[in-house]
């Protein structure tokens, strides 16, 4: 189930470009866990308000943070939503966003259950 979610092994590139201190990447893992969600927020916030530029930086935000913690999945809708705010904005940013949260939470909550230190080589 992890690895339908998460890519372990792109956690485990992660660690190896951190040093390979599991500590330091729980601490990463940690500011994902709490930073996430905000940039859910800001997503949802910007596009109440029309603002397709903070929408689109939010999302390219969470796009590189979901491909650095192996959320593939999230990070394809974040690419898909931030390409469509350079081109005019998103068809119906509702469905997107709803989309981009249902997957940052099932990420999030996947990886609270990954064992870091398994990803040492």
């Amino acid at each position: 189930m992890i690895d339908m979610v998460i890519d372990t092994a792109a956690l485990a590139r992660l660690l190896q470009a951190i040093g390979g201190d599991v500590n330091d990447m729980r601490e990463l893992v940690g500011d994902y866990e709490e930073d996430a969600p905000a940039l859910v927020a800001a997503i949802a916030e910007a596009a109440s308000v029309g603002d397709g530029d903070s929408m689109r930086v939010a999302a390219h935000s969470l796009k590189s943070n979901a491909s650095d913690f192996g959320a593939a999945r999230l990070s394809e809708l974040c690419a898909d939503l931030e390409r469509d705010c350079r081109e005019g904005g998103p068809l119906n940013a509702t469905d997107a966003i709803e989309e981009i949260a249902a997957a940052e939470r099932e990420a999030r909550r996947v990886l609270g259950e990954v064992d870091l230190d398994a990803l040492s080589p």
